[in-house]
């Protein structure tokens, strides 16, 4: 098996659809019953992995009548068997894209992204679950109601402003290091990137990533959202239809990671390569709502590394 941490970085608001409405909210997004945590859905994300392989026309047809997007994604839906029967799974495995940090508004610097032990906590098993080898720092400890800052720029135990909140922040430190800059600097680099076009966000992510305490990030995950009032037109009179709507997104500039296992097979070296291609800094459209441009994420792939 090849196993690989995927990153999704997004570029616009992205609406991965709830199962129903919450409150005001008629179109929530995805999140864990248990945490409220956002994310995508592994059978979600696998969907929108699948179309973004056949945009791209996979094909070359290999073992009999099976293409390589049948055998890594599994063949659709419906045809000769009939609608809701999948006859095959594929060889690819994707996990949930849970949240590794969240851009939340501020006073200082615009503003920062918020993120947690819980999150960065994830993230730690997720590198061990996809063996890439990575020396990963210590988790921050965070009391509840407090955050910890990568830089002294944010450091003001009186306060700072983060969305609705008013969190007292501090230098997080380790002895001679800085835990919260190192995740910062792992995260900055694999999950965003050092391309020009990338550059200013990682060097912003790296100088304004807050680890923020439990209190506080179940706060900022329900007030930071963006929420979209909508309503459709009748064609005719070009008269309200259907609504006012409520839409909910996750912000762009928002960091998520998943795990993907490919499983071994006849054709695995090509199987490989063409996944390596299709989403390593590449840009995919995963959500509802793409002919108004949502859900555009950057990817990028960290591998596992041979032998772990």
């Amino acid at each position: 098996m090849t196993s690989y941490l995927l990153y999704l970085y997004t570029e616009s608001p992205l609406h991965a659809g709830g199962a129903e409405a919450e409150g005001s909210v008629d179109l929530p997004i995805q999140r864990e019953g248990s945490t409220g945590y956002p994310l995508v859905w592994g059978q979600s994300l696998k969907g929108a992995l699948r179309q973004a392989a056949y945009d791209s026309g996979w094909g070359g047809y290999a073992d009999g009548d099976d293409s390589f997007l049948d055998q890594v994604f599994g063949r659709a839906v419906g045809g000769e068997n009939g609608p809701g029967v999948n006859p095959s799974a594929g060889l690819l495995t994707v996990g949930d894209a849970q949240l590794v940090a969240l851009p939340v508004p501020a006073l200082h610097h615009g503003f920062a992204w918020a993120t947690s032990p819980v999150a960065l906590g994830r993230l730690a098993r997720k590198h061990t679950h996809a063996r890439t080898g990575r020396t990963l720092p210590g988790i921050p400890q965070v009391n509840p109601a407090e955050g910890v800052c990568a830089t002294d720029a944010w450091a003001d135990t009186s306060g700072q402003v983060l969305g609705p909140c008013l969190v007292p922040t501090k230098r997080a430190r380790d002895g001679a290091a800085n835990p919260a800059a190192a995740w910062a600097d792992l995260i900055a680099g694999e999950g965003i990137g050092d391309e020009p076009h990338l550059a200013t966000f990682a060097d912003k992510f790296r100088q304004d990533l807050i680890v923020v305490g439990t209190d506080v990030m179940a706060q900022l995950l329900r007030e930071c959202t963006e929420h979209t009032v909508r309503v459709q037109l009748d064609p005719d009179t070009k008269t309200v239809k259907n609504g006012p709507f409520t839409s909910e997104y996750l912000p762009a500039e928002s960091v998520l990671a998943a795990v993907l296992t490919l499983r071994d097979h006849t054709n695995g070296e090509n199987h490989r390569e063409l996944l390596e291609g299709l989403l390593d800094r590449q840009v995919l459209q995963i959500g509802g709502d793409e002919t108004l441009g949502k859900g555009l994420v950057w990817s990028r792939l960290v591998k596992a590394v041979p032998g772990e």
